[in-house]
């Protein structure tokens, strides 16, 4: 089929390891693959170099045709400049979606849920079936996000539910990311029939998952000796590193590596200061990346402990299980019940300080072989439930019965 797939970020945007995976893979599997982006600025908010903001841009990734639509660059905490930057793209994205020939079905990846705006305009013009993969709940991604007053979050919390509603309504087929996910749609009145599982699949080959924390020269990397927990993604506010950290100066005998960026970097070095078990990386890209997580004994996963992220399963998770690392999961919900039911890592608790210092103490106490263990069921869980080639099998599913139900609806029409 010819599939036209959204997404506001892609490469050479580093975090956009799902939909580049995605476009890919269904290139490789046969299918004329158009990409709808924006200009590449995550997460700095800065345009990267080579690139201006320019009404439409084409260029090619492998086998697939990329069209780059104008955006309001911005990435900081000012939630103005935010949604400039999400309606932006979604102008934008659909003035580059008129340039791409007319697709068999649209593929939204919906992060965030703005996002859709062009494949639905597409849908109802151009009459293609709509597939979406929900990302991230909205509005409670917006709304619980810290950066809304209460007058502003209830008007946010309206107008984007209105707004969500009918997209899910004018969608084909939903992709939910997560277990709880599916549960939380269902109660908002969405047809079950719709809803299929399709957690985020990210290819493994910029990671090193055979070799040992031991074959890597950490002084090179500026990494410390000792047993180390390493996050590496964005430090932002909803990724709770504040109690993170707090957790960490519990334990001094375990050493955490905070690698990348984000709004919450410089609180998180003032409250890491004095901590001699704390070190700051900078954000690294994904030549370089798989070699400091290569470096660690135990890779992390941080959430704040709401509704809305209980039932999220970032792609963080599922390159953590890649690694063939332990995880610590420093979150509530669906990836902590999936971490331990699967024995793959430890929960810790993201409200309970105490509580998480003990968890973090309970790797500790851990022998190298049973670290080695652990990172081995990660691997094979991966290989069996998250690697590329399961998750393209689960979104050819998901296109075809976007199809198929938009075939329906039409047989039903003429009727």
């Amino acid at each position: 089929m010819r599939i036209g797939l959204v997404s506001q970020w892609y490469p050479p945007e580093v975090p956009a390891l799902v939909p580049s995976t995605w476009a890919r893979g269904l290139a490789a599997r046969g299918h004329d693959v158009h990409v709808i982006t924006g200009v590449p600025n995550y997460p700095s908010g800065r345009v990267y170099d080579g690139y201006a903001v320019k009404p439409y841009r084409k260029e090619y990734d492998h086998d697939v045709t990329v069209h780059r639509g104008f955006l309001y660059p911005s990435h900081d905490s000012n939630p103005v400049r935010r949604m400039t930057n999400y309606l932006s793209f979604s102008a934008g994205g659909t003035i580059a979606s008129m340039c791409a020939p007319k697709p068999d079905v649209w593929l939204t990846n919906g992060t965030p849920a703005t996002a859709a705006v062009p494949a639905l305009l597409n849908r109802s013009l151009r009459r293609g079936a709509h597939a979406m993969v929900i990302q991230d709940l909205w509005p409670e991604s917006v709304t619980q996000s810290g950066f809304l007053g209460n007058r502003a979050g209830r008007v946010a919390n309206a107008t984007l539910g209105a707004y969500c509603n009918a997209m899910y309504r004018n969608t084909d087929a939903i992709g939910v990311i997560s277990p709880g996910m599916r549960n939380v749609l269902v109660e908002r009145g969405i047809d079950p029939s719709k809803i299929h599982y399709t957690p985020n699949s990210v290819p493994d080959d910029h990671l090193l998952p055979d070799a040992p924390s031991s074959a890597v020269n950490r002084t090179e990397l500026g990494l410390p000796s000792g047993l180390l927990f390493m996050y590496a993604g964005n430090l932002g506010r909803m990724q709770n590193l504040h109690s993170l950290v707090a957790a960490f100066r519990g334990v001094p005998e375990a050493q955490l590596a905070l690698v990348g960026s984000g709004v919450a970097e410089p609180e998180l070095r003032e409250l890491s200061r004095g901590a001699t078990n704390i070190t700051f990386i900078e954000r690294q890209d994904l030549g370089t990346i798989g070699k400091y997580i290569a470096a660690s004994d135990v890779q992390v996963v941080s959430l704040s402990d709401t509704p809305l992220l209980r039932v999220t399963m970032p792609s963080k998770f599922q390159a953590c299980l890649a690694a063939s690392r332990p995880v610590l999961v420093h979150a509530a919900g669906d990836i902590a019940n999936i971490a331990e039911h699967e024995q793959v890592g430890i929960h810790a608790s993201p409200t309970d300080i105490a509580s998480a210092s003990n968890s973090i103490r309970e790797f500790t106490t851990m022998s190298a072989s049973t670290l080695s263990a652990m990172g081995k069921r990660a691997r094979a869980l991966y290989a069996l439930t998250y690697s590329p080639v399961v998750g393209i099998e689960r979104l050819e599913s998901l296109i075809s019965a976007a199809v198929n139900r938009r075939d329906k609806r039409a047989t039903n029409t003429n009727d």
